[in-house]
């Protein structure tokens, strides 16, 4: 996998979603179908929107704040879209290319970034780790996204 972690440096980003808390394997699904069902409501065209997922802090019960959304253009556009808006900072990123189903894909890849790639190239995460979907079938075994996490010196 190391092949395919990098750090780039990525431009400041505005997320229309929901926050829900998640465990490692339910909820997610369900998040997503409001977000879905929140956007075709409002009338929006999301099916070539980049979509998104900050992954928060888990509690002691491995659960966590898990927000599902697409990037738009400002604030104002996630209100127009009845969603929450959160703003990504521009910064340096860890980025790492997984294939496979998602969440299981994703949470292989932010293992490998915080236990194996960041120790290794002397970095420290420095905020909430991201899930970035590609376009096909999440379920699949060749399904390709990334995951990104800020990183520091």
């Amino acid at each position: 996998m190391s092949d395919f972690a990098r750090v780039e440096h990525k431009p400041a980003l505005v997320v229309a979603g929901l926050r829900e808390t998640v465990d490692q394997f339910e909820g997610r699904a369900t998040l997503w179908t409001k977000v879905v069902d929140s956007t075709t409501l409002a009338g929006a065209n999301v099916a070539h929107a980049q979509q998104i997922a900050i992954i928060f802090g888990a509690n002691k019960n491995q659960e966590f704040d898990y927000m599902a959304g697409l990037v738009v253009d400002s604030r104002e556009s996630a209100g127009k879209l009845g969603l929450n808006a959160a703003e990504v900072p521009a910064g340096e990123y860890a980025i790492v290319d997984v294939r496979g189903p998602a969440p299981l894909a994703s949470s292989t890849g932010l293992e490998y970034l915080v236990s194996t790639f960041l120790p290794e190239h002397g970095l420290k995460p420095n905020g909430p780790a991201m899930e970035i979907f590609g376009p096909g079938d999440t379920g699949a075994e060749d399904y390709a996204m990334q995951v990104w996490l800020p990183v520091k010196a």
